[in-house]
């Protein structure tokens, strides 16, 4: 989910801002003057403005949760053998212009039940639930839940996490939750634990919660506020959840400064929150997890061994101020203090990818980018797997430019092994195809890496995979010469990443709903299973064909 800080400062009375959508054009002078600006800044926006000022019922912004042709039927693409985790998709029947349509899920995170591999649990943005304080449908919170491996799945609304599902306290004040992360705990109890970002749309009101079931995803306690902005001077962000042993959990997140009343870009640390009692009660809230050497930092991702370490991977400025690293922090005082060490260079440089909307995005496509990393820590060995994304070696990254130049051609990075000891960088992706917003699972060293790729395109019709912009009557296809059609895939070292599984039988169009393609969610996400199989989750961008029009919907495929 996703907003500017411009959003968040200037145009919060102007614009139907969101957690789940895309982020705007331009930033105020105080926050584009770091160099780092562009690529570490809030996820929330508005998912159906365009970012430019313009009424949400507007012709361009109508395309935000609304396509028509070539996208309005059910037969857009061919029948598919994949499995669409969304039941009884709802129509979207808040605002004018989105009247009718299939309301969106995207930006997916997936836990497997350490003790029972075919009791997995999935959650999303899901956009069903209306009305925000603009009268919209919003992002609610909802689980997804198999208990047959992800044949077939009971979609369950979690309560209390915005106004609209009866949330209340400071619960009452946020009408929109977004950034979903799930966590099991390692003990088998069936405790899961659901963060996520909550924030309302017409104000400077937000933060950050977690929700915990008993019962493996099917009922839910109400939620605890972790922490909680009413000023314009923070925001918080990016939130993610990891279970320990012992009834430990943290959540991490981002926490954006923005100054006296959100006037300049002062610093993102990583900071966390902790719980001993299974997320009854939560403590040292805001406890630094970067430190000084990194002070622009976001895309965290908490996890802990079997003996109880903490590790936490993020995206941060390099030590040189100048680049940016993957970086992993552990503890082993619980949190208390970390170290922090940079593991990987990472290309996400301004001369790295082309803009649309002020964000980075791929050649010929729209969504924003991200290198933020997907974690893992092998329960049985104790290994770290961290993975991401960049453009090295394509076109003029990391030259030293302000712009790029040429064609994108991001690829998969892995960094793997025990702390003090960590191998790579490795590219572990093949091809020209750009490769984006990867997952990871580690388990008994065997490492398996799912995300989107552009080396194949959709069979039914491939003209389905050109550029399509403007709504309605102003609807415009742009033939290009390389597929903006995304599939999704996945590799494992048990090859050492030789061999690639297609996990979609189609590619699909990502300029759906979101206008003109702007947001497809910011990560996806692995889990692998005690039995040894790989459980990915992605949006993916074809509805259910036969049954609805093209929309972003929840796929789950499993990797062997």
């Amino acid at each position: 989910m996703s907003r500017s800080v411009t959003h968040v400062r200037v145009r919060i009375a102007a614009t139907a801002l969101a957690v789940a959508g895309l982020i705007a054009a331009g930033a105020a002078p105080g926050w584009a003057s770091s160099p780092h600006g562009d690529r570490f800044t809030p996820s929330i926006t508005a998912p159906w403005a365009s970012g430019d000022g313009e009424s949400i019922d507007s012709s361009v912004a109508a395309a935000g949760l609304c396509r028509s042709a070539p996208f309005d039927t059910a037969v857009a693409y061919a029948p598919t053998t994949n499995v669409d985790a969304i039941v009884k998709d709802a129509d979207n029947n808040s605002g004018v212009s989105n009247f009718g349509c299939k309301t969106a899920q995207n930006e997916t995170t997936i836990a497997v039940d350490p003790n029972h591999p075919n009791h997995i649990v999935v959650g999303a943005n899901d956009y069903r639930v209306c009305c925000d304080s603009q009268g919209l449908n919003d992002g609610t919170v909802w689980a997804y839940v198999s208990w047959d491996s992800g044949t077939t799945w009971k979609n369950v609304q979690v309560p209390g996490f915005t106004k609209e599902t009866g949330g209340t306290g400071a619960f009452s004040t946020v009408d929109s939750g977004g950034d979903p992360s799930l966590s099991f705990a390692p003990d088998g109890s069936g405790t899961l634990y659901y963060g996520n970002i909550v924030f309302n749309r017409s104000s400077n009101v937000n933060g950050v919660a977690v929700a915990v079931s008993h019962d493996g995803g099917m009922t839910w306690d109400k939620p605890n506020m972790v922490t909680y902005e009413a000023a314009a001077n923070y925001f918080n962000d990016k939130a993610w959840v990891g279970a320990g042993p012992n009834g430990q959990v943290t959540i991490t997140w981002t926490r954006f400064n923005q100054g006296p009343k959100g006037a300049t870009y002062l610093s993102s640390p990583i900071v966390a929150a902790y719980s001993s009692n299974y997320g009854k009660s939560w403590n040292r809230q805001g406890s630094p997890v970067s430190d000084a050497a990194h002070p622009f930092d976001q895309g965290s991702m908490p996890v802990y061994d079997s003996h109880g370490t903490l590790y936490v991977a993020y995206e941060g400025t390099a030590a040189n101020g100048q680049t940016d690293a993957t970086i992993i922090a552990r503890s082993t005082d619980g949190g208390r203090s970390f170290q922090n060490v940079e593991v990987g260079r990472v290309y996400d440089d301004l001369d790295c990818y082309p803009m649309y909307a002020g964000r980075q995005t791929l050649s010929g496509e729209h969504f924003r980018l991200n290198s933020y990393p997907s974690f893992s820590v092998d329960p049985a060995t104790g290994q770290l797997a961290v993975v991401w994304a960049d453009d090295q070696g394509a076109g003029t990254c990391g030259t030293g430019g302000t712009t790029f130049t040429g064609t994108t051609s991001a690829q998969v990075k892995l960094v793997t092994g025990a702390w003090g000891s960590l191998a790579g960088p490795m590219t572990i992706t093949q091809g020209a195809g750009d490769k984006v917003f990867p997952g990871v699972s580690i388990y008994k060293g065997v490492v398996s890496a799912s995300y989107y790729t552009r080396d194949y395109t959709a069979t039914h019709n491939p003209a389905l995979c050109n550029v399509i912009t403007g709504a309605g009557s102003g609807i415009h296809v742009e033939p290009v010469a390389s597929s903006v059609c995304l599939d999704y895939a996945a590799r494992t070292s048990a090859d050492g990443f030789a061999s690639e599984q297609r996990l979609t039988s189609e590619g699909s169009n990502p300029y759906i709903q979101f206008a003109d393609g702007s947001f497809i969610g910011d990560y996806s996400q692995i889990a692998t299973g005690v039995d040894g199989v790989a459980h990915a989750a992605w949006t993916d961008f074809r509805g259910d064909p036969g049954l609805t029009p093209a929309n972003q919907d929840v796929y789950v495929g499993s990797v062997r």
